[in-house]
């Protein structure tokens, strides 16, 4: 028991697996000298989580399971949201409905290995993972998840919920609508719009403008279908 500081609390709200792990990577290597407790809140029963099978311990992280129906939210503990990609607004508006956790409650979580310009201007719930680097005058929204490896250059605007995967590079001046994913490894190039909701395969280039509500993919990356 580290006596020097009081132990930190979280609690990670819906139980996504892969993305539990990779949080508690993130508080780890941020808080490598404290104790760390956290309670992982699920929200779907376990025949409905197909993440369970894979393991998320971590050395210096003491974790506790419990189902929604068995917690008691307490506000004076930060939360985060336990799962990438499109499950984030589905996790914060089933806790904001039935618990009242609201965007103002969740904190903020950045690897120590990636660099933020300090223009960055950001909104809750933010996620970014090692070894990325954001660039200067920035505008992210609520809960955007950024994995390891990524480039996002100057000027650029990620709206809520956006998802960049492990390996994207977004270039400068461009403006990424709600709720859009890019694929692993794909490059955005400069200026580019891409429409609310839209998917970009992974390995794309985009080189123009994406409509809202639909996939794209290839090199460069064209609509392949609505969603």
């Amino acid at each position: 028991m580290n006596e020097t500081y009081p132990t930190l609390r979280y609690c990670i709200l819906g139980q996504g697996n892969y993305a539990v792990s990779m949080l508690l990577d993130n508080l780890q290597a941020c808080f490598p000298k404290r104790d760390i407790e956290v309670e992982i809140i699920a929200n779907l029963l376990e025949a409905d989580n197909d993440s369970l099978i894979y393991p998320y311990a971590t050395p210096g992280i003491v974790c506790v399971e419990k189902f929604h129906t068995d917690w008691t939210p307490d506000v004076n503990v930060p939360c985060l949201v336990g799962t990438f990609g499109r499950g984030r607004k589905a996790i914060f508006e089933f806790f904001a409905a039935n618990y009242g956790i609201n965007a103002e409650y969740y904190a903020i979580s950045i690897h120590p290995t990636s660099t933020c310009s300090p223009t960055l201007h950001h909104g809750h719930g933010l996620y970014i993972g090692p070894l990325s680097v954001v660039g200067p005058q920035t505008h992210f929204g609520n809960f955007v998840a950024i994995s390891r490896k990524v480039s996002v250059g100057h000027h650029t605007v990620l709206e809520d919920y956006v998802g960049l995967n492990p390996g994207v590079d977004v270039a400068g001046v461009c403006h990424l609508g709600k709720g859009v994913i890019i694929g692993a490894g794909a490059v955005v190039l400069d200026k580019v719009k891409i429409g609310e909701g839209s998917m970009i395969g992974a390995g794309s280039v985009v080189t123009k403008d994406i409509p809202a509500g639909v996939v794209a993919y290839g090199v460069p990356a064209k609509v392949i279908r609505s969603i």
